[in-house]
């Protein structure tokens, strides 16, 4: 595309009504898109929603962590149907953006948290530090979320050009055997209410095309414990995720399949309606107890808590009447625990 001039870009964008805006507080996403230069920490492009709103910027202001505050320039006006591109020559101080990471903050002329975005290596991060030439870019499918685009856009909506990844893998037995007809589940229809997957074929071989963003890919096939992963897809490229699935052993069976360390799998299905499926592993004769637990901690359920041998486990867990939500299953054993969270839809 043309290169961007130094001054302030106004493009069209969809339009939300101000009233959904308000009530609202989803719609609330005011950053855009944004683009580093890498060597110069005040070379930076944002863009910025109006959400349907009209009038001058005067007054709102940028902050970071570091106590960094910058205001707009007297003038720039939201636009109804338009965006607002802004760079250090549009700000009345200096903002330092840089390459390790940045918790940026947007301000009303009343001192009214308007929006936050969180990226690089800095605490809940939302994206990675955007590599050089390269921008983070918001999206929206049935919630919020932050992907990267090797062709900015800045003052027209953000699109998928430039910005898809091709992900590619194999799924193996612990023997390094090819699985066909393995489900390796890559996404979620809005609300999780059905999951989006893709089979592999008869080399134990999948392929999609995502969105660059942070993933989470999961792998079942009906007798083997579930496996999954999490990482960043990168624009432009084609990454590979293999999955190597261990047979199954019921709770009764646990003298085979003996882990070298405390295992606790993705239950599966997850999200469920009213039982789940919890796989773990334990490296020696172990007391084990599982608990649900709510996102404050507070109890739920308890689900095991005995003396085991060790060897590879699965127990489930039937929801009852516990309210749809998402919830934490955790596992102690003697000193260690760890967690997972777990989707209830009813």
């Amino acid at each position: 595309m043309k290169p961007l001039s130094t001054s302030l870009l106004i493009g069209l964008c969809i339009l939300f009504p101000w009233s959904l805006v308000q009530t609202n507080p989803i719609a609330l996403k005011f950053f855009s898109e944004l683009q580093l230069d890498i060597q110069n920490p005040t070379g930076w492009t944002i863009e910025i929603t109006p959400w349907g709103s009209t009038g001058n910027l005067d007054g709102w202001y940028f902050t970071t962590e570091y106590n960094n505050t910058a205001f707009l320039d007297s003038g720039i006006q939201f636009v109804a149907g338009a965006y607002v591109v802004v760079r250090q020559e549009n700000l009345q101080d200096p903002l330092y953006l840089g390459q390790a990471g940045r918790v940026i903050t947007l301000f009303d002329n009343s001192g009214y948290w308007m929006d936050e975005l969180r990226y690089g290596d800095v605490e809940y991060s939302e994206a990675p530090t955007p590599p050089q030439g390269q921008s983070i870019c918001l999206g929206n499918d049935w919630q919020y979320f932050w992907y990267m685009d090797s062709s900015p856009t800045f003052g027209y909506e953000n699109d998928a050009a430039g910005a898809m990844s091709q992900i590619e893998g194999y799924v193996y037995n612990k023997d390094g055997s090819p699985l066909p007809g393995v489900t390796v589940r890559h996404d979620y229809t809005a609300y999780h209410e059905d999951s989006l997957f893709v089979l592999t074929d008869n080399s134990g071989y999948y392929s999609i095309e995502k969105l660059a963003r942070a993933l989470h890919f999961d792998a079942h096939l009906e007798g083997y414990l579930s496996a999954d992963s999490s990482f960043q897809a990168w624009p432009d490229s084609t990454q590979r995720v293999d999955f190597y699935l261990t047979p199954q052993v019921g709770i009764r069976d646990e003298e085979s399949q003996i882990p070298e360390q405390l295992v606790l799998m993705q239950n599966y299905p997850n999200p469920f309606n009213a039982s789940t499926t919890i796989h773990f592993g334990l490296p020696a004769t172990s007391q084990v107890s599982i608990d649900i637990l709510r996102l404050d901690g507070s109890f739920v359920a308890s689900v095991l808590d005995e003396t085991l041998s060790a060897g590879s486990y699965t127990v489930n867990w039937e929801a009852g009447d516990v309210p749809s939500g998402i919830y934490f299953y955790i596992i102690r054993v003697g000193d260690l625990q760890t967690s997972r969270k777990m989707i209830l839809l009813k």
